[in-house]
């Protein structure tokens, strides 16, 4: 919640903070204001507890606004500790070499067919097993004590182009399975391999 600390109806506010913290929502409070004051105190209330985590000054308006980007990026290190910005995901795929594609699931046959690729200790393995057989996507499991502690792989036919590389690893979200569609399977995630990773 961005404000200006003064908040008018303080029961009313109380009651909403409640409601969603019944919810299991976690609430985040970032005044604007010059100075601090004992006002803080019902905000540090309303955060979600421990408000030390929650709970951010911003240093006025003036400030707020000439460093807008500053700041942001401020309130989501904060806040969303484990958040990264599309673009510096984009760097890290980039230079790893492939780019999760889909939770929870792997591609129909249309879309692109499997080839088991057995048991390995890393996704990166996963990753060079599918390029071993010239395929551009794999799906991948957590290490799994019934499988000796290792993942299990799959080396998947996705169709991957440049193009496809470029749109996917800055819009990941619903990404389509090409010509075929995603099998639900909580044990298994897929990556795509970029192209040019394997000339």
């Amino acid at each position: 919640v961005l404000s200006d600390g003064k908040y008018s109806f303080a029961f009313e506010t109380e009651v909403a903070v409640n409601k969603l913290k019944d919810k299991g929502t976690m609430v985040y409070m970032a005044p604007i204001a010059e100075t601090a004051g004992k006002w803080q105190d019902k905000l540090k209330l309303w955060a979600s507890q421990p408000w030390e985590t929650n709970y951010e000054l911003l240093p006025g308006l003036e400030a707020v606004n000439f460093n807008k980007g500053l700041f942001s990026a401020a309130l989501v290190a904060k806040f969303c500790p484990e958040a990264m910005s599309p673009s510096l995901q984009a760097a890290v795929d980039s230079r790893r070499g492939f780019a999760l594609i889909h939770e929870g699931g792997y591609p129909s046959n249309g879309c692109g067919r499997w080839y088991n690729r057995g048991y390995v200790e890393t996704i990166d393995e996963c990753a060079q097993q599918a390029e071993e057989v010239d395929y551009l996507a794999f799906s991948i499991t957590e290490p799994k004590s019934w499988f000796g502690g290792k993942r299990h792989c799959y080396a998947e036919a996705v169709q991957v182009t440049t193009d496809l590389w470029e749109k996917w690893v800055y819009e990941r979200a619903d990404v389509p399975c090409p010509n075929g569609y995603w099998i639900n399977n909580p044990y298994y995630d897929c990556y795509a391999i970029e192209p040019t990773a394997t000339v």
